[in-house]
């Protein structure tokens, strides 16, 4: 009886966390975290970093390859710099879809692949908490009334907000973009081409734990 009520209490917690739209990560929230020394970034260790290319919704394609530069030194618990300044991550974009009428949402996915420390690769996930997007005017394309409805349920996300859980699941069974890894960032509405500029500067938080050899 205990063990039922146990189930049914997390299944609502879930349930309620989706229908907030909280952000609901497939292994549940990733807390922060510090490096204890510089042969180990746990899970949770975050990272300030610089674009070094522009991606956008009319200008990127899925597959295109992007990478950053680590601004800030990430100081582990015993003194060292576990990633010092200057350290690389490299990703690519997974998913994205271009509003084509007034109202659209546009969103754009991107997945990390690796990090680069004194100039050794090691496998990474990381997930963007944070950025900043700006938007240019393009010309209005037309659409199909299907493409439209598709899209309606998650229109009007808040520009550069990362979204998951509920609104994430709509874009997913609205044909929008399939299910594959990276963090789901909103571009806005309308016939503009939202951009991550380059040099904009975000936060990233790993995923995994990460071996240093």
């Amino acid at each position: 009886m205990t063990r039922h009520i146990a189930i049914t209490l997390a299944a609502a917690l879930v349930a309620g966390a989706c229908a907030s739209g909280t952000r609901v990560e497939s292994a549940g929230e990733i807390a922060p975290a510090t490096p204890m020394n510089g042969a180990v970034l746990p899970s949770g260790t975050t990272m300030r970093v610089r674009l070094n290319e522009s991606v956008g919704t009319r200008s990127s394609h899925e597959g295109d390859q992007f990478s950053a530069t680590v601004t800030e030194a990430v100081r582990a618990s015993n003194g060292v710099d576990a990633v010092p300044v200057g350290s690389m991550l490299f990703g690519h974009v997974t998913g994205l879809h271009s509003a084509n009428l007034p109202g659209e949402q546009s969103v754009i996915r991107l997945a990390f692949d690796s990090v680069r420390i004194r100039g050794t690769s090691y496998p990474f996930d990381g997930q963007i908490a944070d950025v900043k997007v700006s938007s240019e005017q393009t010309d209005p394309t037309k659409a199909s009334v299907a493409k439209e409805a598709g899209v309606g349920a998650i229109a009007g996300a808040a520009l550069g907000a990362i979204i998951g859980g509920a609104e994430l699941s709509k874009i997913i069974t609205g044909g929008l973009l399939g299910a594959a890894a990276g963090t789901v960032i909103s571009l806005g509405t309308g016939s503009t081409q939202s951009v991550i500029p380059e040099g904009t500067r975000m936060t990233v938080r790993s995923m995994d734990t990460v071996r240093l050899r």
